[in-house]
């Protein structure tokens, strides 16, 4: 469902008016890493530590696929064509160097997240558990914190209504699903699981 953001963004960068400047690549390149790891790192891990994997619908698949390849032209247009402070150093650095934190600092929760919940399937004893330790005892959904911050950070790299609306996408798909699997955890486990932990956001949300 993500693999378009790859390859549409390797199609579309050659014909843009900064191909051959040095920062619209390096300005990609965690754009293009979360999604290499989306799209080719966590399956493999998925399907080699898990045993079952569920259904997933039809026209759910399809409305991602539609989705990413809009928001793939997007960002990739942006970074190679029509973005137009390359050439302001200061604040190209500025905003590329903090908003690159903020990106590496939420991959890095979102994969650390992931790896948990992926161990929790692999041991496949059939049954649910309550994920614990870090981020998890203050949250319910880890990892989407993780991917809001990366959205966040690239929002600040980009400079840019397009980085923006993504981040604010993201924010609208990822808190409500959240707040769902938080309120399906304490139906499933009731009094066993921690009421004071949030859906997403830490001692917020």
């Amino acid at each position: 469902m993500e693999s378009p953001t790859l390859w549409l963004t390797f199609f579309l960068f050659p014909s843009g008016q900064h191909f051959y400047n040095p920062k619209s690549f390096l300005l990609i390149s965690p754009f293009l890493f979360h999604y290499f790891n989306r799209t080719v790192l966590y399956p493999l891990r998925l399907s080699r530590n898990t045993i079952q994997t569920r259904a997933f619908p039809v026209s759910v698949a399809f409305m991602a696929f539609g989705f990413n390849l809009l928001n793939g032209y997007l960002q990739a247009r942006w970074v190679s064509h029509y973005k137009d402070d390359y050439e302001n150093e200061e604040l190209f650095w500025w905003r590329f160097l903090g908003g690159l934190l903020i990106f590496v600092v939420g991959m890095w929760v979102n994969v650390w997240a992931d790896k948990v919940l992926v161990g929790l399937k692999k041991q496949g004893d059939g049954g649910y558990k309550i994920p614990r330790g870090g981020l998890f005892e203050l949250v319910s959904c880890p990892n989407y914190f993780g991917e809001i911050m990366e959205w966040f950070g690239w929002a600040v790299m980009t400079w840019s209504w397009v980085g923006f609306g993504f981040f604010l996408y993201t924010c609208a798909n990822l808190m409500p699903r959240a707040r769902a699997t938080r309120l399906w955890y304490l139906e499933k486990f009731k009094d066993d699981y921690p009421k004071d932990r949030k859906a997403v956001i830490p001692f917020i949300y």
